[in-house]
């Protein structure tokens, strides 16, 4: 594990803003990709823990310098996914098996919210881990309420609210999944940060999987007026279902952003995440939808 260069007698319990009558204009969410914080390529239930400290270092070091509130959405990785798939969760709880299968994706999602937050508080920020089964509810997959009382009274508090994408109550199929995505959706529209910025284990949207594709194109912005030329650029060098699968990404993203200036970025590069956070330039996808 690689050492940490600050000084222990430098870390201080840094609250975010402890005054009750601000505005949440000084927020950024961030999304922790399951691709990056988890060993999900290999499919292993692990944490990345050298990902995962190194940007818990960071975001110490970003919040030091710019005192911006702060929310955190984390991917789940294999945590979640496996036992979705395996027990095919996401489409109605009708055995015993499916319904102990869902309580113990509940403990893995729950595990990565816990790693998360131990991370961060070895550098003195201050987490408050907010379960979504405990503020959304669904209907079919779709999410139909979300509560943002606790987010809003935890950053207010000086603390950063924690939430991974987890099983949650749905009104027509007992539990479904509730993606991080969705999270930072709801986060985006309730709350309107100032931004969001989002880390993976890429450089942000490409034309094509750049793991497997050498002529892929790394997509430095993305705004409304520019997404006809993207679908155009991607449909020259993919199939008519790569540039449909592309469409649905961006409008997904469209959904997900809510008119909120955001970021996709690679979260294994050193500096990145503090870079991204304080506004310094970066290698990444750029997004105004």
């Amino acid at each position: 594990m690689r050492k940490s260069n600050i000084n222990k007698k430098e870390i201080k319990e840094i609250p975010i803003n402890n005054k009750k009558n601000i505005g949440l204009s000084d927020l950024v969410v961030i999304k922790f990709g399951g691709s990056s914080i988890t060993k999900k390529a290999d499919n292993q239930f692990e944490m990345n823990y050298e990902v995962l400290n190194q940007s818990a270092e960071e975001l110490y070091r970003a919040i030091k310098k710019t005192k911006y509130k702060v929310a955190l959405i984390c991917g789940v990785g294999p945590f979640g996914h496996t036992n979705v798939k395996k027990l095919n969760l996401n489409d109605g709880i009708k055995t015993r098996e499916q319904e102990e299968g869902t309580q113990k994706t509940i403990v893995d999602c729950n595990f990565v919210a816990q790693e998360t937050s131990t991370a961060l508080e070895k550098f003195g920020l201050k987490t408050k881990i907010i379960p979504g089964y405990l503020v959304c509810k669904q209907d079919n997959r779709k999410a139909i309420s979300f509560d943002t009382k606790e987010y809003v009274k935890a950053i207010h508090g000086g603390f950063i609210p924690i939430t991974t994408g987890t099983m949650v109550k749905d009104k027509t199929l007992k539990w479904s999944v509730m993606s991080g995505d969705t999270a930072v959706a709801e986060l985006c529209k309730q709350l309107r940060p100032r931004k969001v910025i989002m880390g993976t284990d890429v450089d942000g949207i490409y034309t094509a999987d750049p793991k497997v594709n050498p002529k892929a194109k790394l997509i430095e912005s993305i705004t409304k007026e520019n997404v006809p030329k993207i679908l155009e650029m991607v449909g020259e060098s993919n199939s008519v279902d790569v540039t449909g699968g592309m469409k649905g990404k961006l409008e997904k993203l469209a959904l997900t952003l809510n008119g909120v200036p955001g970021e996709i970025f690679n979260l294994f590069t050193k500096g990145n995440l503090e870079k991204a956070f304080i506004g310094e330039e970066i290698k990444d996808t750029k997004i105004r939808l």
